[in-house]
């Protein structure tokens, strides 16, 4: 469970059993595979994604409660995320809850009573781009190409910056109209699209220090993906775990060989630093915004590595019917890979820690 301090661990831990529940009633693991499947088809599992809004409200999880939130913070946002993981949900979570970030962090107090009761409640969906590419027009209206925008698919609003003539502006983009083309991907769950805008109507958004926010949501981008990360890895040792302790070779439990001993406590090793390193950016997310951007880099780089390794020997301790297509360790696989290089190449990473303690590259 994501930052278990004194004060919030048994709300944290009973969220996590909730949204456990909500997604397994909803999507049973034995279904996981056709709902990706029909993801990779275009298709975002509904049913799953209505619960955890209506039942659970995670859109709302870090919106203060002024704002029609649930006052709570990033820790929750990130045990969703780590769920999101653990359950490879043909959900999107990971562009929702950026934008809502965005709307609530740009301190327009207009865009907020006009945007964030629709994201919350799921009637709009949204999405974030902080990529270049974008012009406005002297009517407002958005031109440009966003390429491999998260969630772009099935987006409504994208939330983005924009070139204008007096510099760089927030808006709130609408889709409808605009040329979306959505890319095959390896993380069959995870839509993927490029958005190509012809004089789209958008909301402006006041953000005093636009390039502020733009940081702001890359490190929390790292945040969320590093817990979906975490969450990858540690389904993929548990699964690892209940085979190995079942599965028998030569008589035996392929669990008493040493190699597959040794090779599970790899795994765990690298998943308990994993949680560390997250649990460290969830801190500095909620508490220490100074010190996020480093610790945003660490905790991607460290549960990147864990859910690469634990989904690969996952796959390996499974044997021959863990590379088939009907057995879900290749959803894993599939996630922990993809989401590596979610956000950019892990040498971007190292070099904003290096640079943090004065090392030049």
């Amino acid at each position: 469970m994501i930052l278990d301090d004194v004060d919030a661990i048994a709300d944290r831990a009973e969220l996590e059993e909730i949204l456990a529940a909500v997604i397994e009633r909803a999507t049973p693991r034995s279904e996981i595979v056709a709902r990706a499947d029909a993801a990779a088809a275009g298709q975002i599992d509904t049913t799953l994604w209505n619960r955890l809004i209506g039942e659970v409200g995670v859109l709302g999880l870090a919106v203060p409660e002024e704002l029609g939130g649930a006052g709570a913070s990033w820790a929750e946002v990130a045990v969703l995320m780590e769920q999101i993981g653990r359950s490879t949900a043909a959900v999107p979570a990971l562009g929702a809850v950026l934008a809502v970030d965005a709307i609530t962090a740009s301190g327009d107090t207009s865009a907020r009573a006009e945007l964030l009761p629709a994201l919350i409640t799921g009637e709009t969906l949204a999405t974030v781009w902080i990529g270049p590419g974008l012009t406005v027009s002297a009517a407002g209206a958005v031109s440009g190409q966003a390429p491999l925008v998260v969630e772009g698919g099935h987006a409504d609003l994208v939330i983005a910056k924009a070139e204008t003539g007096n510099g760089t502006e927030w808006f709130a983009i609408d889709t409808d109209g605009a040329d979306v083309h959505r890319h095959e991907t390896l993380d069959l769950v995870r839509d993927l699209a490029t958005i190509t805008f012809t004089d789209a109507a958008a909301r402006p958004i006041a953000v005093v220090e636009p390039d502020d926010l733009a940081l702001r949501l890359r490190d929390m981008a790292l945040v969320a993906v590093a817990a979906e990360q975490l969450g990858v890895a540690e389904q993929a040792l548990a699964d690892a775990v209940e085979y190995a302790g079942v599965r028998e070779q030569f008589r035996r439990v392929i669990g008493s060989f040493q190699a597959v001993k040794h090779l599970l406590a790899d795994v765990a090793t690298e998943t308990d630093l994993a949680r560390s390193m997250v649990e460290h950016a969830v801190w500095a997310a909620v508490a220490s915004p100074k010190d996020l951007p480093e610790a945003a880099a660490m905790a991607m780089l460290a549960a990147s590595r864990a859910a690469v390794l634990a989904s690969s020997e996952n796959v390996q301790v499974h044997g021959g019917i863990g590379f088939s297509w009907e057995h879900p360790a290749h959803l894993l696989f599939r996630k922990a890979r993809s989401n590596d290089c979610l956000l950019g190449p892990s040498a971007g990473l190292t070099d904003r820690i290096l640079s943090s303690h004065g090392v030049r590259q």
